[in-house]
Formats: structure tokens, C-alpha cells, sequence
């Protein structure tokens, strides 16, 4: 574990003699502020590795020779990028083509392209799953996630700092191979400090995570933190609230309005999280049964929970979503859909402020329920009538009308990008999304999959950086990619499989 112990000195209204600051409510930020996600603006890597992408499509036939010609050889090709002004400011950019034996007269039965080289590999594609996650189960399973492409040199996401990693790669003796990448996850390597300088002086022990770790899913897990006296709780019922364990890629700082709120501690990563003094959702929780001795030398003896996540309650999710939906129903504008779920939302966290903080009792407004939001519709739609084949059936067995088969064959409108591949390649680390139809969506954790509710349809966002695998029943798998910056939405039923950008959010 590693934590911040700050020094005392700058004070504000909620500081107390000390310098040290108690806060205990904030006003939430605006819930919703568009019927979509927020705009994606590719970083610099984003851009250069769909650069890379369609480099690799455009020599995707001879690269498929030389996959095919040269097994047991072929070691994968690595991207290498050099600073400069070319490629609109991507750099230049070479593909280094491994092989176990004679790399370059290997790739010179292939192609004599100047944008290849050759490279010595030190393993085979053929035994890159088993050297691969060797490697990974060496470094720790905690540290290293593998990850493997279609043409590409497999790789290893790893999530602690550099110099951390470099340290414990000398004290091993770890010689990695030349053909295994490293990715250093930029979370795990913040260029932040956990505690912004204007606000140090106000917090007597900020503890955190040691090491970075891949987003769980998220749970239903909402309370306030708070701030007193310089230490933060985590605001729940009864007189014994557990200080908070913060996971690593968190810090503090203070807002635009003059908040002490929470914020991801790389600058390119410019998401908000929530405000000190409001309801968060937490993720995961875990008492933490060896705290650090100088969190309890500061803020005294009380448990210690670690939290995953530090998103605002109010809005949190896809409750957007919903909101167009509801829009649609009502046939109002999408400012006054948005200001009628605000103004419910607000009010909702306002109430249960109120029972938190001054003992009311009242019962919040069932904004979920209201609006449809985490999938609630107001009005549930009435169940479809049985055929009249099956109205004599039991009703101690429940009958489910199956989906009728999703079409195959995606629209080819440019929004995407569909590569088919063989369904060997599926990686085995993705997750089923929908199961019961004639093509199944895989997606890494974390990818914005869900089903509709009319349950013949399904939709999800299509998002750099997350696979989306199509299988289809008879057909090699369709890798899905977006092909267009901003948000896209992917829909797939009977009659429907495309990528769209609606203009209205």
C-alpha cells in the first residue's frame, strides 16, 4: 500500500483550527448533460494504432501468406512508431516482421515492402499462448494480462509503474522476449499527484491501492464519502464509519467551481468522478485487514474498507439511455427530457442527503421507475400472447418464445469495420453478451453490451480500445471495429446489423 500524508497549512470555509477540512455535503454535478455518451477524442496512441490497423488491412493478403507459409516461424509483426510531423503528426512508422529462422530471408519470400523489416523472434505465433501466459503467471496475474491479435506480436498489459516494473525485471533477472510487447497501462503510471497542491494542506492522510488493477464490474454500491477533520469516510448508518482505502488511479483536487471533488490521475483522462460530501458508487468493497500504520497513527482506530470505484450516484451509468427513451415515448425535446430526469435525479440525492444528514425520513422520488432508467420501464410492456399450439401447456413449465434468428450479414456503411476471422482466434479471456440467438456477441469486460427490452434486439456501443466478436452460426466470426470518431451504436436483430451515429443524443 502507498498513501500521501499531507502537511498542514492552507485552510478554507469547511477547514477546522488546523487547517484541516470537514466535508460533509456538495451538490452533485449536473446528472445529465447529453443524451449520449461524452464525446471520445482519440489520444495520440488511439490514433496510431488504427493507423496501424489499417496498415495491416491493407497488406492483409500477403500477410495472410506469410502466416500460412511460415508456421512455426512467424513471430508476429510489431508497429514501431518514431516522433515526427508525418502522418498528421502520428510520427513515421515501420513493421518489424519476427521469425525464429533466417528473419530476413524469411520475409523477403514475402514481400520487399521498405515499410517491413525483419526481427529475431524468440518464440513462434504457434507457442505464443502458452509463452505468453507463462510470462504472465511469472510476473503475477495481479501485474500482467495478456493479449493477442490476429497478425500482431502478442502482448502483455502491465498494470504497475515503469520504473516499479524495471526494478523487479533486474532483481529477476527477467529476460523478455523480443517478440512479447509490453504495454504499460497509463493509469498505473499517473502523471498526476494524488493530492493537488491546493488542497494537500486540508487532508491529513489520503491512503491508496499500490498497484493499478483491471476494472471489476461495477456493483450496485452507493454512499457519500466524506471528509472530517482531514480524514475520509465513508458515510454510512451507525457511529463506526470505516475509513476509505482509495484505489490507486484516484486523486483529488478542486474543481471548477471550488469543490473538493475526485479525478483520474492522468491529464489526457479527463472524465469526472464525484464530488467530496456527495453519494458515490463504490464498486467493489473489501475490508482491508492491514491498513497502513500511518492512516491509523492519523486519522485513529476505525475499519478500513477499499473501494474500486469513485463515479457520481446521480446519473450514474446509462441512465442517459433511458432518458432518450423517454424522450421518445413522451415526444418532447431532448433539452426538457433531459431537465425533467435533472431536476428528479437532484431531487432524489437531496432527499437522501437530508435522511443522511439532518435524520428525515422521507421517501425518495423513484426517478428509476419514473424515467426507466437501469432498465425499469414505467409502463412494462404486457407479455406477447401465446400461439394457440401452446396455450394447452402447463403452466408449471413457463414458455419463453424463442428470438427469432439475428441477421447475419452487417450493413457495410462505413460507421464500422467487420474483419472475419476464424473462430480459433476468439480470444478466451472475452465474455458472451447474449446467448440465446443464431450469433452470439463476445466482448472484453467493461464493454458496453446490453440487451434491448423488447428482447428481439440487441444494441451496444462500439468502443476504441474494447473487442466486440460477432459468431455466427455457420460463418467465420466478425471482428467489430469503429471506423468513425464519436459515438457509435451497434444494433443486431431479425431484420437489422449495422453501426450507427444517430445525429440526436
Amino acid at each position: 500500500m502507498c498513501a500521501t500524508l499531507a502537511a498542514c497549512s492552507a485552510q478554507n470555509s469547511g477547514a477546522d483550527n488546523d487547517g484541516y477540512a470537514t466535508i460533509v455535503e456538495a451538490p452533485p454535478y449536473t446528472p445529465i448533460t447529453r443524451l449520449g455518451p461524452d464525446t471520445y477524442v482519440p489520444t495520440v496512441e488511439d490514433r496510431r494504432m488504427r493507423f496501424a490497423e489499417a496498415l495491416e488491412n491493407q497488406h492483409l493478403p500477403m500477410l495472410r501468406r506469410l502466416k500460412r507459409g511460415e508456421i512455426g516461424n512467424f513471430g508476429g509483426i510489431e508497429w514501431r512508431w518514431t516522433d515526427g510531423p508525418e502522418n498528421d503528426g502520428l510520427g513515421t512508422v515501420q513493421g518489424i516482421a519476427f521469425f525464429l529462422r533466417d528473419p530476413a530471408a524469411s520475409l523477403a519470400r514475402y514481400t520487399s515492402d521498405p515499410l517491413f523489416r525483419a526481427g529475431q523472434a524468440d518464440f513462434s505465433r504457434s507457442d505464443q499462448d502458452r509463452i505468453v501466459r507463462d510470462w504472465a503467471e511469472r510476473i503475477g496475474p495481479e501485474r500482467a494480462y495478456p493479449g493477442f491479435g490476429n497478425m500482431s506480436v502478442p502482448w502483455l498489459s502491465i498494470v504497475m509503474p515503469r520504473a516499479g516494473f524495471d526494478t523487479l525485471r533486474k532483481e529477476q533477472g527477467w529476460d523478455i522476449p523480443a517478440n512479447l510487447l509490453l504495454r504499460f497501462e497509463p493509469r498505473a503510471n499517473p502523471d498526476l499527484p494524488p493530492l493537488a497542491p491546493d488542497v494537500a494542506g486540508q487532508i491529513r492522510y489520503f491512503a491508496q491501492a499500490e498497484l493499478s488493477s483491471v476494472p471489476p464490474p461495477a456493483l450496485a454500491s452507493f454512499d457519500a464519502i466524506v471528509l472530517r477533520d482531514g480524514c475520509f469516510f465513508i458515510d454510512e448508518q451507525g457511529e463506526d464509519d470505516p475509513l476509505v482505502l482509495f484505489p490507486f488511479e484516484a486523486g483529488v483536487w478542486r474543481d471548477a467551481q471550488g469543490h473538493l471533488a475526485f479525478r483520474p490521475r492522468v491529464s489526457t483522462d479527463t472524465r469526472g468522478f464525484g464530488r467530496v460530501g456527495t453519494r458515490l458508487q463504490l464498486g467493489y468493497r473489501g475490508q482491508v485487514n492491514d491498513p497502513p500504520a500511518e492512516l491509523t497513527a492519523a486519522c485513529g482506530e476505525h475499519p478500513v474498507v477499499a473501494v474500486t470505484s469513485l463515479d457520481q450516484a446521480a446519473g450514474y451509468g446509462s441512465d442517459w439511455f433511458a432518458v432518450r427513451e423517454y424522450r421518445d415515448r413522451e415526444g418532447i425535446s431532448s433539452v426538457e427530457a433531459m431537465r425533467r430526469a435533472n431536476a428528479c435525479l437532484l431531487e432524489q440525492e437531496q432527499t437522501m442527503a437530508d435522511n443522511r444528514l439532518r435524520g428525515t425520513r422521507a421517501h425518495p422520488t423513484q426517478c428509476a421507475k419514473q424515467y426507466g432508467i437501469w432498465g425499469n420501464p414505467p409502463v412494462p410492456p404486457p407479455p406477447a400472447p401465446l400461439p394457440p399450439e401452446m396455450q394447452s401447456v402447463s403452466a408449471t413449465e413457463p414458455f419463453r418464445l424463442p428470438s427469432p434468428p439475428k441477421k447475419l450479414q452487417p450493413a457495410q456503411n462505413g460507421v464500422c469495420r467487420f474483419e472475419e476471422r476464424d473462430p480459433s482466434e476468439r480470444p478466451k479471456v472475452l465474455i458472451a453478451t447474449n446467448r440465446n440467438s443464431n450469433m452470439i456477441f463476445w466482448a472484453d469486460e467493461g464493454a458496453a453490451l446490453w440487451d434491448h427490452p423488447n428482447g428481439f434486439i440487441d444494441e451496444g456501443m462500439v468502443l476504441p480500445g474494447f473487442r466486440i466478436v460477432a459468431e455466427r452460426e455457420g460463418l467465420p466470426d466478425l471482428w467489430i471495429y469503429p471506423d468513425r470518431d464519436g459515438p457509435i451504436y451497434l444494433y443486431s436483430g431479425p431484420e437489422i446489423f449495422e453501426c450507427r451515429q444517430p445525429g440526436d443524443w
